[in-house]
């Protein structure tokens, strides 16, 4: 039977991802072939989290951020553009 949710190929960005719901969710998308952007407030909280995700075996990149701050929302958007192939 052909996978239904086959992920592999498609880039996922989770907002508060560092821990969490949003940790548990990219787990989730992960586990089915997504790049995870995983993002937090703070650098520290993203470059533990990446690191949890990369010894799992899973693609992931991080990128802290302030999603209520538009500004910082995209030029976050342009420098993982850059970083990652982009589908």
């Amino acid at each position: 039977m052909k996978n239904l949710f086959d992920l592999k190929g498609k880039n996922a960005l989770i907002t508060g991802s560092a821990q969490g719901i949003g940790n548990l969710l990219a787990k989730g998308l992960a586990t089915h072939g997504a790049t995870i952007v995983i993002n937090d407030l703070t650098q520290d909280r993203v470059d533990q989290a990446v690191k949890e995700f990369q010894a799992l075996g899973y693609s992931a990149y991080g990128i802290p951020f302030d999603v209520t701050n538009k500004g910082e929302i995209v030029e976050s958007i342009r420098k993982i553009e850059a970083e990652i192939e982009y589908y």
